[in-house]
């Protein structure tokens, strides 16, 4: 395949950048990739595989451009802000799209802006937020007067614990969900109302008491699952009866920032069924694992969603850390 051959596939023109192709790669891979179509025929796994080798060809093409240019170090980022997060973060861009597996990356701009997928990968927007939760906990230290380095395991449990804490609180402050899924993937099709309806990659994983699910217990294949809860920001599921079944796990994480916020502010709705034994499929990764049809509805509403504040929160966690610092430094007099 040459360039030519992977711009067609892609349908990329001159002017699209790297984040244009990543784009229409995504959603591509989201409308043909063999878990989304439910079917593993060679057909779909050829068009899948195509699509894989098109964007290989395309970006490390447009990859070595960008490695061998000029970075946009401190420049001002153009992504929407959100003036009443707790504090800002740093933006973060790989040198070149042939390094996106490892480290090599570098702070582009900073301040409180919204994430953008089509301008900021996903794995560096949750690097940017997890250093940000670092730094509000080194501000607490450095008031205190503490040096944490003297106390390891307290630097390596009850630190981590809140600066995870503080990472999902400012993950709700930095992203809008209907936008992101509106850039991330596209609606299989729109109900009588216009309503979109996206269909995505899902696994129910059951939980250790259901792993060996018994013919009283286990949903079988066709069955149809109900939405239960939510549990540390997992969608659980039941089975007819009510009786748990597990949770359910998507196949690209950006999800989570977008379906589990719509649900729980009531501006979605899904259906969800195990996928049938007679889609002739290879047993799915993961052991238990078992592919679920996912169909996710966006509301009316959905617009006027707004993710909760998370100031007092944020505020709270670290006052947390402060007491939990002068308790350690009282019990060392």
């Amino acid at each position: 395949m040459d360039l030519r051959e992977a711009g067609r596939i892609l349908d990329i023109s001159e002017c699209d950048n790297i984040n244009e192709i990543k784009r229409k790669y995504r959603r591509l891979m989201g409308r043909f990739h063999p878990d989304a179509l439910g079917s593993e025929s060679p057909e779909h796994i050829r068009r899948a595989q195509e699509i894989n080798e098109a964007y290989r060809i395309l970006k490390k093409s447009r990859g070595n451009s960008i490695a061998s240019g000029k970075t946009r170090q401190n420049a001002e980022w153009m992504s929407e802000k959100n003036e009443k997060a707790f504090c800002p973060r740093n933006i973060y861009l790989y040198y070149s799209m042939e390094t996106e597996a490892g480290k090599l990356y570098y702070k582009t701009a900073r301040g409180k802006y919204m994430w953008d997928p089509d301008e900021e990968e996903f794995h560096l927007f949750i690097a940017s937020l997890s250093h940000a939760a670092k730094e509000l906990l080194e501000q607490v230290e450095e008031k205190a007067s503490f040096e944490t380095q003297k106390h390891p395991l307290f630097e390596k449990t009850e630190k981590f614990k809140l600066q995870a804490k503080l990472v999902h609180c400012l993950i709700w402050q930095y992203t809008n969900p209907v936008k992101i899924l509106r850039k991330i993937a596209e609606p299989e099709e729109c109900d009588n109302q216009g309503r979109p309806i996206y269909h995505f990659p899902t696994f129910l994983e059951p939980e250790n008491n259901f792993a060996r699910g018994t013919p009283e217990t286990a949903v079988k294949a066709g069955g149809v699952l109900y939405p239960k809860g939510f549990r540390k920001n997992r969608i659980m599921v039941s089975d007819r009866t009510g009786r748990t079944s597990g949770y359910l796990s998507f196949a690209d994480d950006c999800l989570y920032l977008c379906v589990i916020p719509l649900l729980k502010s009531r501006a979605a709705q899904v259906k969800m069924s195990l996928r049938s034994e007679d889609s002739k499929e290879r047993p799915s990764r993961g052991g238990n694992k078992m592919k679920v049809d996912f169909y996710f509805r966006l509301e009316k509403n959905a617009e006027e969603h707004r993710n909760p504040d998370q100031n007092l929160r944020i505020a709270g966690i670290l006052r947390e850390y402060e007491s939990k610092i002068n308790g350690r430094r009282t019990s060392k007099v």
